[in-house]
């Protein structure tokens, strides 16, 4: 599945890398254990950095997930975007609506188990 992650950067760009995961909750959890603030995300984005893209803001970053609105085309078959912002990860599966990871995941009867160790994330 291709993803993107990124952070809200103090430019009020968003910067983001390519990914590929297996499991998206495995992902979020993941990302809370070896990013979880701030700084932290912002090196891992950056240490990553596969097809590194900069997005005006974060309307911007969302757009190839809301192509109905937007007219931007999905060309790299995005199923979801993972953004670092407000001191906290979230999650957004169509571009417009961002919920924390807790908010997103929370109640899946898989997060409890998830360790964030076989999120499968590939950066190829």
């Amino acid at each position: 599945m291709n993803i993107r992650i990124g952070y809200y950067g103090k430019d009020e760009n968003v910067h983001s890398t390519f990914a590929k995961c297996i499991n998206v909750i495995e992902t979020a959890k993941y990302l809370e254990t070896v990013a979880d603030n701030w700084e932290d995300a912002k090196k891992y984005v950056h240490l990553i950095q596969d097809n590194m893209k900069e997005h005006w803001g974060v309307d911007g970053y969302g757009d190839p997930l809301c192509t109905r609105i937007s007219g931007v085309q999905n060309e790299e078959a995005l199923i979801g975007l993972f953004l670092h912002m407000k001191g906290k990860w979230h999650f957004s599966d169509n571009g417009i609506d961002w919920e924390t990871i807790e908010e997103a995941f929370g109640s899946h009867p898989d997060w409890a188990r998830a360790s964030g160790w076989e999120a499968g994330v590939n950066y190829a």
